[in-house]
C-alpha cells in the first residue's frame, strides 16, 4: 500500500502543477487589436493650386518698347544706340519703328598722295528703320522657340570731312580722288539674320541678335556680320 500510494501522490501532483501552469495570466501574451476610430484619421491636406488668369488681350498688351546697341570692330569701328517700339500683329510677327544715332570711325580710308600716308576719319550719323521680326514660341513650345527671324530697311545719313574733288590730294581705293570739305551722304541698308530671346522677367526681355547687311557698300558704315543686342518692356 505504501509503494502503491506514491504514483497516485505524484501523478496527482504534476495534474495541479499543469493545471496551475495552463491558468497562470502571467504566461500568456496578449496582443491588443488596435481599433482606429473614422474621428481619428486625419485627411491629407492636398496641395491648392492658383490658377493663374491670362492678362486679357489687347492692343496696348501687344506693344513693347526698347532699343538695342550695336557694336563692330575692324576697319569701321563704332557704336548704335536705337531706341524702338514694336506692335504684335499675327501670331508672333511683330512690326517696328527705330531711331539711329552712330559714332563710327573708318581706319586708313583714304590715301594723302602728299604725305603718302593712310588718313582715317570718323563721323555722327543720323536715320531710322523698320523692321519685322518673327518669333517661333508659336511653332515650338521648347527652348528652339526662343529664336526668332529679322528682317530690316534702314536709312542712314552722315557727314563725311572729304568732298570729291578729281584733283584732290586724297585717294580711296576705288581710285577717286577727294579734297578737304564736307559732304553728306545717304545710306540705304537691307538687313537679314535672326536672334535669340532671353526672359528676364515677365515683362522684361533681352533679345540677341546676328544680322548681315546685302547692300554693303564702300561708303557703308558696317562691316559683316553686325552684332546688336536689344532690350525691351512689354506693356
Amino acid at each position: 500500500m505504501k509503494i502503491a500510494r506514491y504514483p497516485i501522490l505524484l501523478l496527482f501532483a504534476l495534474t495541479i502543477s499543469w493545471s496551475s501552469f495552463a491558468q497562470d495570466p502571467d504566461s500568456i501574451t496578449v496582443i491588443p487589436m488596435a481599433i482606429t476610430s473614422p474621428d481619428s484619421v486625419v485627411a491629407k491636406k492636398q496641395p491648392t493650386t492658383k490658377l493663374k488668369i491670362p492678362r486679357p488681350d489687347n492692343f496696348w498688351r501687344r506693344i513693347s518698347v526698347g532699343g538695342n546697341i550695336g557694336f563692330q570692330f575692324g576697319t569701321v569701328t563704332g557704336f548704335t544706340i536705337s531706341p524702338e517700339v514694336r506692335i504684335r500683329t499675327i501670331d508672333q510677327l511683330y512690326v517696328g519703328l527705330g531711331f539711329i544715332y552712330q559714332y563710327f570711325r573708318v581706319n586708313d580710308y583714304f590715301y594723302d598722295n602728299t604725305d603718302q600716308e593712310w588718313v582715317s576719319y570718323s563721323t555722327n550719323t543720323f536715320g531710322g528703320r523698320i523692321f519685322l521680326r518673327y518669333y517661333l514660341n508659336s511653332l515650338f513650345d521648347n527652348w528652339i522657340g526662343n529664336f526668332f527671324a529679322h528682317a530690316e530697311y534702314e536709312y542712314l545719313y552722315y557727314i563725311i570731312p572729304f568732298i570729291y574733288d578729281p584733283l584732290g590730294r586724297y585717294q580711296d581705293y576705288r581710285g577717286f580722288r577727294y579734297s578737304k570739305g564736307r559732304d553728306m551722304l545717304e545710306i540705304h541698308s537691307v538687313f537679314i539674320g535672326g536672334g535669340y530671346h532671353q526672359l528676364v522677367t515677365n515683362r522684361v526681355f533681352v533679345d540677341f541678335l546676328i544680322l548681315f547687311n546685302l547692300n554693303d557698300t564702300p561708303i557703308s558704315p558696317y562691316t559683316n556680320p553686325v552684332f546688336r543686342l536689344g532690350v525691351g518692356v512689354s506693356l
